[in-house]
């Protein structure tokens, strides 16, 4: 058990370099040389890493080498060596069209996870914002090809739409093992097709995609403006639907918002059913977390972990990001994690963004210029009525800008959860009630945002 979870720190220091590196490209160049890069061993001053591809190999060798070792020295505190390895032969045209998965030939777009996390319905946490593409998941992967056909998947990335991808497939798996299930990239899609086009083999990448029982397409936005792959797609989706085949689909945005996509292809991607996913809210981030945390054995107390899902709020990628960082800090310090570990991994994380407490102060500022009270009143016990009215605008405003938890807007304002949820409420049935009302409120929202901008 020691020894495994040495490993698997040592993965997650390795996860922080990679991390690291992606800030200083762009993420097309750091999938490409990056992607599939992966850690071997680690003896104490020596790091072994592998990458399957003879060409990936080269450029990391030659360019980029000493920048990993070091970060790899950075993070660990001492100097170390790293020397990268070819471990396997890059797969050929023939493995590619055959559909041998990715794990077997150590290439691109296998169904095993990025994350060290098996993707399963079962450890998907639901919550409020994606409830909906879950519930229309597991009904595709208990009965494909019935109701839901096609299914597409849309929302922005890091939020859950590989996992569900993933987890469609070892359902279907699990259900019967001989179906005959294709995933793939809408990029790697489109090479593939080239690949055959050049090879002049077209009709083994056709008979490759048009007989399987399952198709499963991950950022079919990529398709857009390539004429050719539109093509040839479009009548791939023509087969598997008339042969009442299962098609999945996954994009950053829904079918409408695609440019450019051929009507056609526009209007068979919304046949079916569309079901999109929402940035998680507080109490689903919160959940993300501590799942996360319990699975790779990191401890993380109540109070770090609601800091951590207050102040995280772009997507799921950032929480586990967190939660890596967290664990390779700990281990490196020697110490558990405590609010000072949190905010040094929060400060890193957020790059320059703006932290919660600040976007609170600006919050309590501007209200404090609209209404005339000042910022002691506003957070202080005065009950007169204009102070009341400021404070509880400024409560609904936390809220809900930040997600702040109850409890932690009630430390603020010297007040219970209770008490903090009933001004939320009255404000709420104000703007509800009142047009007026919600287009002021509206517009401090605006000005509030058009600070922080100017702020960044």
């Amino acid at each position: 058990m020691q020894e495994d979870r040495y490993r698997e720190e040592i993965r997650e220091i390795f996860e922080l370099v990679k991390e690291d590196l992606s800030k200083n490209m762009s993420q097309a160049s750091f999938d490409l040389w990056f992607g599939t890069l992966e850690i071997l061993s680690f003896d104490g001053s020596h790091i072994q890493l592998g990458v399957s591809s003879s060409i990936k190999h080269k450029v990391l060798s030659e360019q980029y080498l000493p920048t990993i070792a070091e970060k790899f020295s950075e993070l660990l505190k001492m100097p170390v060596t790293v020397d990268i390895s070819l471990t396997a032969a890059p797969p050929t045209v023939a493995e590619v069209l055959e559909g041998k998965p990715a794990f077997e030939r150590g290439a691109p777009g296998s169904v095993i996870p990025t994350y060290n996390f098996e993707y399963t319905f079962e450890n998907f946490i639901v919550g409020s914002t994606n409830k909906f593409a879950h519930a229309a998941c597991l009904a595709v992967a208990t009965h494909p090809a019935t109701n839901y056909n096609p299914l597409f998947i849309y929302g922005n990335s890091g939020l859950g739409k590989t996992h569900l991808m993933n987890a469609i497939i070892n359902r279907l798996r699990r259900n019967n093992p001989n179906i005959k299930i294709i995933y793939t990239k809408g990029e790697d899609f489109t090479n593939e097709m080239v690949t055959c086009l050049a090879v002049k083999d077209m009709e083994a990448f056709r008979d490759k995609y048009r007989t399987c029982d399952v198709l499963l397409i991950d950022d079919i936005q990529f398709i857009a403006g390539k004429v050719a792959t539109q093509q040839e797609f479009f009548h791939t989706f023509n087969t598997l639907f008339e042969e009442k085949k299962q098609i999945i689909l996954t994009s950053d945005r829904p079918p409408r918002e695609i440019q450019p996509l051929e009507d056609r292809l526009r209007t068979r991607f919304e046949w079916g059913l569309l079901a999109d996913i929402e940035p998680p809210d507080l109490e689903l981030r919160i959940a993300i977390i501590k799942k996360k945390a319990e699975q790779v054995n990191v401890t993380i107390p109540d109070e770090v972990l609601v800091f951590l899902a207050e102040n995280l709020r772009s997507n799921i990628r950032q929480l586990e990001g967190a939660i890596k960082k967290l664990g390779a800090l700990s281990f490196l310090s020697g110490q558990e994690i405590t609010m000072e570990i949190a905010r040094v991994c929060l400060s890193e994380l957020l790059g320059g963004a703006e932290p919660v407490s600040v976007t609170v102060d600006r919050i309590i500022a501007a209200v404090s210029a609209r209404y005339g009270v000042s910022r002691e009143e506003i957070v202080g016990s005065k009950r007169n009525k204009e102070i009341a009215d400021a404070r509880h605008i400024a409560i609904y405003l936390i809220r809900n800008i930040t997600e702040m938890s109850l409890p932690n807007i009630g430390k603020m304002f010297g007040k219970d959860h209770s008490t903090v949820l009933s001004s939320i409420q009255k404000i709420t049935k104000r703007t509800h009630a009142d047009p007026l009302f919600n287009a002021e409120i509206s517009d401090l929202k605006k000005d509030i945002a058009e600070g922080s901008a100017g702020n960044s």
